[in-house]
């Protein structure tokens, strides 16, 4: 689903000499696989999942994400990839200027679905996350907890065949983040390709999954 070799990524206007944000990684996840990502802070796993996300270009090595080599693709192409890719970000990145409903739709609506099918998989997504009735609040408007719902349910409500979530359990409490992991894993058996970055030793004891572990940017561990 996708594949690394020998990848690295330097911090825009920076050179060798100052270090790179990852360094010479190597690795490689099939469909449907469920994988941490682990390391300390700036261990380069935000940097990964920028790469993996199409939001950043490594700055050497081969990068092939779902099927296709990405380091020389056209815009256009990009563009596709980037519809079958859901992203839970840490910082959820939602539109402030946009309704709960809106926010969500958006993947839905890039895929030029019929509105009434958007708003069918919108209100039974946001039922899911256990929050229908909010879904004409503004962003703003919501708890850190209630925004990382919204961005959690933006970023699976298409049925992406990557998902990238950065912390996603970080605002969450015990229940939910049971129920997050639960859906992860039904997305796994359906043959969505997830990668995890956590800081949560509990949690990755409680769900036991091959891991890519990095440390200052340096792949240490996978599997």
């Amino acid at each position: 689903m996708f594949r690394l070799h020998d990848v690295s990524y330097l911090y825009p206007g920076r050179d060798t000499h100052k270090g790179a944000a990852l360094s010479h990684v190597s690795v490689a996840v099939a469909q449907g696989e469920f994988r941490w990502l682990l390391g300390p802070s700036g261990a380069g796993k935000s940097s990964l999942l920028r790469i993996l996300a199409l939001d950043a270009q490594a700055s050497s090595g081969m990068v092939e994400v779902l099927g296709v080599p990405v380091m020389q693709a056209r815009r256009g192409v990009i563009a596709r990839l980037r519809q079958r890719i859901g992203v839970v970000y840490q910082d959820f990145r939602l539109l402030d200027d946009l309704s709960v409903f809106d926010n969500v739709a958006l993947p839905l609506r890039l895929q030029m679905r019929p509105e009434s099918e958007i708003r069918h998989e919108v209100n039974a997504i946001m039922k899911w996350v256990g929050l229908g009735s909010r879904i004409d609040a503004l962003p703003p408007q919501l708890s850190g907890g209630e925004q990382q719902r919204v961005a959690i349910a933006r970023a699976v409500i298409h049925r992406p065949a990557l998902l990238l979530a950065d912390e996603p359990t970080n605002a969450l409490d015990d229940r939910q983040a049971t129920r997050l992991m639960n859906m992860f894993h039904r997305l796994a058996e359906l043959g969505t390709t997830i990668i995890v970055a956590t800081h949560n030793d509990a949690l990755v004891r409680k769900y036991p999954a091959h891991a890519i572990d990095l440390m200052q940017g340096h792949l240490v561990q996978e599997g």
